[in-house]
Order: structure tokens, then sequence, then C-alpha cells
């Protein structure tokens, strides 16, 4: 009964997660789409922004699990989680320091 409650609490915890990225990042888009300088810089090289957004969520759910190897109680119940989580958490923040980069430079010209 457990197993099902924590299966059931999940799929909530994601559909909210889903459901307010949903409301959010769509008025993010019409913000640049209207500001007439990131539209620019993002016709030239949409597919580097989306390569760098990618790198940006890759980047933020590696910081995720590194924390949680290093920082939570089940985390500990790991083999090796504190080399494995601060490997996870250098390769995150490496991760979102390229795509911040990436992404600064396709925006401000």
């Amino acid at each position: 009964m457990n197993h099902l409650l924590s299966l059931v609490r999940r799929w909530l915890l994601f559909t909210a997660i889903a459901g307010i990225a949903s409301l959010i990042l769509p008025q993010i888009g019409v913000v640049i789409a209207r500001n007439p300088s990131y539209e620019t810089a993002l016709n030239s090289s949409w597919d580097a922004a989306a390569a760098a957004s990618g790198l940006l969520a890759f980047g933020a759910l590696e910081m995720y699990w590194g924390s949680w190897l290093c920082f939570t109680v089940p985390g500990g119940m790991v083999d090796n989680n504190l080399v494995k989580g601060s490997v996870s958490l250098v390769t995150g923040v490496t991760l979102i320091a390229v795509a911040v980069v990436v992404l600064t430079t396709l925006v401000l010209p």
C-alpha cells in the first residue's frame, strides 16, 4: 500500500511541476518574442539556443541528483554517495555555466 501511495505522490508531483512549467514558460516566451533584440538574436541561431536550454535543464537535473546523493538520508544508502554526488554537483555546475555563457552570447550580441 505504501508503494502505491508513493507512486501516486510522485505522479502528483510531476504533474504539478509540468502544470507550473506550462503556465510560466509560455509567458517568458511571449516576453522574449516581443523584445526585438531577443527576437533577432534567437531567430539567427535558434538551434544553439535550444541546445543551450537543454544543457541548462540537464545541468539542473544533474545538480539535483548530486544534492540528493550528498544531503539526504536515502542518498546515504547508496555506495560511494559522496563521490558520486560530488561528481554530479560539479558536472551540473559546469553544464549550467556553459549553458549560461552560450545563452548570454546569443542574447547579448
